[in-house]
């Protein structure tokens, strides 16, 4: 055949239709919103906690109307709780089967990490997503609160194929998506690295990231953030989920002494940070990742929280500059709390 190298060609580009970026674009917010998040001081107080012996590994939290939905990392259900935090009722989203001894075993566990809310037409729609980090964590499910919490299993091997593309990622267990916010205009998804590398934002367009896992449309293109967080001595902080409002980005943050992003490791402390999303642009050179203002949680006394923070719902406080801050942990025991926390931003 004359000129087999064009048809090699086509055929990668017919393989990896979705595989593309965006560039993201400068504005005139862009540096007056970095120079506010150079200067913003954050405090963070616990002021409950709320122990639950039998929601495993929480590692996402919701809050839909005036309840509030939590999954766990090592579980096969969704559990949902009122207002004061009381566990209302489960709901299972898959085979129960390997849940027998209270926890689905890491080999096998999808290791759901990130959840958002989000409309569909007239549907409240869930959607929790797999961490990426093995085979068996490619998995995802909508849940349809609007029909009876009817559950949709979606397999994500090809878009977490696509992710790893977009962040030059080429072993097993380097993707670990830890959170996921949606507002009108965007989808945001939170990558944890293993190791040393920096924290990254990944954002789509909403409406065609929507279309895509509502109806298997084309995966929308990605702009890439690239985000450096405080150390406690060799180990440094990692995104661990993510909540948007407003111009804002909070996370939360966790720093665990583990080589990997399968194995636990003891934890050192957690954070809640705020990215001011018109300061992205100044987020997009690898080399140079951008400062983000962060705060150790706290307990009452002033010690430090030592729970491994995995996700968190914001609430406008009666005051400018304050928010109403609900937090899950897992202690990685099996077991998991809830905190209520008064966040600060000045």
């Amino acid at each position: 055949m004359k000129y087999p190298y064009l048809l090699c060609f086509a055929c990668l580009l017919f393989l990896l239709p979705s595989c593309k970026t965006d560039v993201p674009e400068t504005s005139d917010t862009a540096a007056p919103a970095l120079e506010r998040m150079k200067t913003l001081n954050l405090t963070a107080t616990t002021q409950r906690k709320y122990f639950y012996q039998n929601i495993p590994s929480a590692s996402g939290v919701e809050r839909v109307q005036d309840s509030y939905y939590i999954m766990g990392d090592d579980s096969p259900f969704l559990y949902k709780l009122n207002e004061q935090f009381q566990l209302l009722e489960q709901h299972a989203l898959f085979d129960t089967a390997e849940f027998s001894s209270g926890r689905i075993p890491k080999a096998s566990k999808p290791d759901l990490e990130s959840m958002a809310h989000f409309t569909y037409g007239r549907d409240e729609m869930l959607l929790l997503l797999g961490s990426g980090a093995s085979e068996a964590r490619n998995r995802g499910f909508l849940v349809n609160l609007s029909e009876g919490n009817a559950v949709r299993e979606l397999d994500m091997s090809r878009f977490y194929t696509f992710l790893k593309h977009v962040l030059k990622l080429e072993t097993e267990g380097e993707l670990n998506l830890e959170g996921l916010a949606l507002d009108k205009t965007y989808v945001y998804l939170l990558q944890r690295p293993a190791g040393g590398g920096a924290n990254v934002l990944i954002r789509l367009d909403a409406d065609a990231f929507k279309r895509f896992v509502m109806e298997g449309a084309e995966i929308p293109a990605a702009a890439v953030y690239h985000f450096t967080l405080p150390a406690m001595g060799q180990n440094k902080a990692s995104f661990s989920g993510a909540y948007a409002s407003g111009d804002r980005l909070f996370f939360t943050a966790s720093v665990e002494d583990t080589p990997n992003a399968i194995e636990d490791g003891e934890v050192l402390g957690s954070y809640i940070g705020v990215i001011d999303l018109n300061a992205l642009p100044y987020a997009t050179d690898s080399n140079n990742p951008l400062n983000v203002p962060t705060v150790l949680i706290q307990n009452s006394d002033g010690s430090p929280y030592l729970g491994k923070a995995e996700s968190l719902v914001v609430l406008a406080g009666e005051e400018q500059g304050q928010y109403e801050v609900v937090v899950v942990s897992d202690d990685d025991l099996g077991h998991s709390e809830l905190l209520e926390v008064q966040l600060q931003v000045q």
